[in-house]
């Protein structure tokens, strides 16, 4: 790997004229800049980030700490919040924790190691001590989507519980009361959200809530499909289900295929997250749509900002709305009892 010292050599200059011109700092002749950046090329010149952050105090680079790189919803967010970065000169290194704890918390072993300027991320509930190590020796942190308790740094976030009560309101409002919720692990918030709106919904109609319509997983593939099995074939059997993302509302869709349910003529279906295919299948699926782009741009400009202040400022929360989009996938229940009894 080239050096300096070796484009230095090249261009027939000082180390420290070469120095001034590769880091865009003090003076150097037209000419002699014009020498230098192509000798640079030629030679395959890349700067040592590592060691110009020792110099600096800055890496220039962000971290990015996501649950689950398969899903949309987060690529979302990578793409917008790398975009937003690099716009300001700012390089991200996007890690994906799997919502694994242990994983995660060797992703933050690292990142640490890479002196990055600062973290954006989903992050599990199971690493405040070194999120916090990581606060307290100046990286500044964005959490988004979730938040850990008792960890102050900023959160950019959206009203899972409104957005969840939304769903199930809509469902009840259509004669539904055997309403079945698929969910993630309850360690992570925006699942314990999602479940609070669901029973708030049941329970301001006064419907009564069955412990085995209630199913709690994970919010990935792994074992989606198997769980959204169980919920199907609970019993009493629902005659509809929310699904509180989009991973999950996909093995909805398997597991009622596997048993010939036809949607929404057997069994109804809202999703959380809005997703390309979700307007694509048929019938289309009605879902709770976050406002994901802005999320992630309003992380990655929160982020710049907080940077250009050396971290200065109180912690704040920024709370997004959700929108319920109504598509084909929920049916009035005397609908779905006509149909089933043919």
């Amino acid at each position: 790997m080239a050096t300096i010292a070796d484009v230095a050599r090249a261009a027939g200059v000082s180390v420290s004229t070469a120095a001034r011109v590769l880091s865009g700092r003090g003076y150097a002749a037209e000419a002699t800049r014009q020498v230098v950046l192509e000798a640079a090329r030629t030679l395959g010149y890349v700067p040592n980030q590592i060691a110009r952050s020792l110099r600096t105090r800055r890496s220039r680079m962000i971290g990015l700490l996501i649950g689950d790189v398969e899903n949309s919803f987060y690529s979302t967010i990578a793409k917008n919040v790398e975009s937003v970065a690099r716009g300001a000169g700012y390089h991200v290194v996007l890690c994906n924790s799997n919502d694994d704890p242990t994983l995660e918390r060797e992703y933050l072993k690292i990142l640490s190691g890479m002196q990055v300027d600062g973290l954006i991320l989903t992050p599990t509930s199971r690493n405040r001590r070194q999120l916090q190590q990581l606060l307290d020796g100046g990286t500044t942190i964005i959490q988004m989507d979730r938040r850990v308790e008792r960890l102050d740094a900023d959160a950019i976030l959206v009203d899972n519980d409104a957005g969840a009560h939304s769903a199930v309101t809509r469902l009840i409002a259509a004669g539904h009361s055997r309403i079945g919720i698929l969910t993630g692990g309850l360690d992570v918030l925006t699942a314990t959200e999602r479940l609070a709106g669901y029973l708030r919904a049941l329970k301001e109609h006064a419907i009564p809530i069955h412990e085995r319509l209630i199913k709690t997983g994970s919010f990935h593939r792994e074992h989606a499909i198997e769980d959204a099995a169980d919920l199907v074939d609970a019993t009493p059997s629902p005659t509809a289900i929310f699904a509180a993302n989009n991973i999950l509302a996909e093995a909805c869709l398997v597991a009622f295929a596997e048993r010939s349910l036809k949607v929404p003529r057997d069994i109804s279906l809202i999703a959380f997250d809005d997703v390309p295919w979700m307007s694509m299948v048929n019938p289309p699926v009605t879902t709770v749509r976050q406002p994901v782009v802005d999320m992630a741009r309003g992380a990655a400009e929160l982020m710049l900002r907080r940077l250009h202040e050396d971290g200065r400022g109180q912690p704040s929360a920024v709370v997004f709305l959700t929108e319920l989009v109504e598509r084909g996938s929920v049916a009035p229940l005397r609908r779905v009892r006509a149909a089933s009894s043919t």
